[in-house]
């Protein structure tokens, strides 16, 4: 009797599996971690809220009623509220992981020598930030994430130009 056998031997199955837990070893060191993208959500909700507030401010267009928006570390978040001299107010909720919000007008020295949260910005009704002077933003973190905030009020990812 001739029997043909079929089937991997365990030699073979033993290899594929080695070759697996490399090829996945490697592959997983590929993808970034959870706290880069947290840092990234906060960096671009700031962003967006001080937009949001330059333009409520150039919607109101009075001299005379200011928008500001209010940056708070609440518990394990942090809060951005918009706040308008209406009483009507925006707020945003991200979560604050490992990240620090640190502040200043000084656009040279390290963001770790800058003044920590909280942060009011105040905006007039021509969307200029009051007092008229950039304000650099760092979020400190894994990945440290400069923001600048001009003059005119409008907020960028960068360093600030002098």
């Amino acid at each position: 009797m001739n029997k043909s056998q079929q089937g991997f031997t365990l030699i073979e199955l033993i290899t594929v599996i080695i070759l697996l837990g490399i090829l996945s070893a490697f592959a997983i060191s590929r993808f970034p971690s959870s706290q880069s993208y947290s840092t990234t959500i906060i960096k671009n909700q700031f962003i967006a809220s001080a937009r949001l507030a330059q333009q409520t401010s150039l919607a109101r267009s009075s001299t005379t009623s200011n928008v500001t928006l209010s940056i708070s570390e609440v518990s394990e978040e942090w809060n951005l509220v918009i706040a308008g001299a209406g009483g009507d107010s925006n707020t945003a909720k991200v979560d604050k992981g490992n990240e620090q919000i640190r502040f200043g007008t000084n656009l040279v020295s390290a963001c770790s020598a800058l003044t920590a949260s909280p942060l009011t910005l105040v905006f007039d009704g021509d969307g200029n930030r009051i007092p008229r002077q950039n304000l650099r933003v760092c979020i400190d973190s894994d990945i440290d994430y400069e923001l600048c905030i001009s003059p005119s009020g409008y907020a960028y990812e960068g360093t600030c130009l002098p």
